[in-house]
């Protein structure tokens, strides 16, 4: 008995494999032709074996998430507090307010002179903050910018994603599909609406979380001053779309001093524009609006942007809107006096 020469042994066989019985009496010639057949494709197998050390040290494959619904990926962070439904902060010090929604207000450190909105808290602030919690508490989140990186408060303004199992869990939408938030369209973080107006859509349409409690339901023009100082939804049909000076009118009643309005600053007309859309086209159409809901002259709703209004009995037609114009009409809207600017997002 003998043994194969060591360097034609790989190292992934093992030494009893690389022993061969030979017959002790094997004709040499015949020993010679197996040697030629067998050490081409020994030397084959050595060849293409990886190192052992390779096999035992696999390079997991790292996961990261893919820029989806037209957002932009823009780095990772753990979270370690949530402070309500819509804002967290990070490990790193960044407070995170997450674009596209708006959550229940809770009261702000429980002081009574606040004013306006924020004072008391609005109904199922805890659950919406809680439902957060579950989703992201200390976890690690993917931050995904679907426009300007910061708000006005100079805190980062983002979408959330976590991974659930081996696929991405988008937070805002999950949210919304849950009903515990409602769309908050900002005019600097516009993309990926349509998927979350869709999921906003599925829980209104279950009345889940909120759309279950009546402080949230969509309210009619009749109704919408049951939603002052807050943020609302109203649908109704526009009775008259008019351009009074400096604004837009879209008035949903016949008497525009008690009635509920939508007003557009004709520096806002620009957005609309850049869309070529016209919102003097609106006039006798069925629409939804949503934003803060202030008195002046009534319920009123000022819109800065166009994804604050869609159209509910067909689309919206696209034209060029004239460079400073808003159509031409002279027409009343609220009476004259300025109102106080529309708060920003707390």
């Amino acid at each position: 008995m003998w043994s194969a020469p060591p360097f034609l042994c790989p190292a992934f066989l093992s030494a009893t494999a690389c022993r061969i019985v030979v017959p002790p009496r094997l004709p040499e010639p015949f020993t010679m032709h197996a040697w030629r057949i067998a050490l081409p494709l020994l030397l084959a197998l050595l060849v293409s074996a990886p190192p052992a050390h390779a096999r035992a040290h696999k390079t997991r494959r790292e996961h990261h998430p893919k820029a989806f619904h037209g957002l932009t990926p823009a780095g990772t962070g753990v979270v370690i507090g949530v402070l309500s439904g819509d804002t967290v902060t990070l490990r790193d010090g960044r407070v995170v307010r997450l674009a596209g929604i708006l959550a229940p207000r809770l009261p702000r450190g429980g002081r009574d002179d606040d004013a306006g909105r924020g004072r008391l808290a609005w109904p199922l602030a805890e659950d919406s903050r809680a439902a957060l919690e579950s989703l992201v508490l200390n976890r690690t989140v993917s931050l995904m910018l679907g426009g300007a990186d910061h708000d006005r408060y100079g805190r980062t303004l983002a979408h959330l994603v976590v991974r659930d199992g081996r696929r991405p869990l988008w937070v805002q939408d999950t949210l919304l599909r849950q009903g515990w938030v409602e769309l908050a369209p900002h005019p600097d973080a516009p993309k990926g609406l349509a998927a979350l107006r869709r999921a906003e859509t599925y829980a209104r349409d279950h009345e889940l979380g909120l759309w279950a409690n009546g402080f949230y339901t969509v309210r009619e023009p009749e109704t919408a001053f049951r939603a002052q100082g807050r943020y609302a939804v109203v649908t109704g049909r526009v009775l008259d779309a008019a351009d009074a000076r400096d604004r837009v009118y879209l008035n949903f009643g016949a008497d525009r001093r008690t009635d509920f309005t939508v007003e557009i600053d004709r520096r806002d007309l620009a957005a609309f524009r850049a869309r070529h859309l016209d919102p003097l086209d609106l006039r006798d159409r069925a629409v939804e609006v949503r934003g803060w809901v202030e008195e002046h002259n009534g319920p009123m709703i000022r819109v800065t942007h166009p994804d604050q209004i869609v159209t509910t009995d067909g689309r919206w037609p696209h034209r060029r809107l004239a460079r400073g114009t808003g159509g031409g009409k002279k027409a009343g809207g609220k009476e004259d006096g300025e109102a106080a600017p529309a708060e920003a997002d707390p």
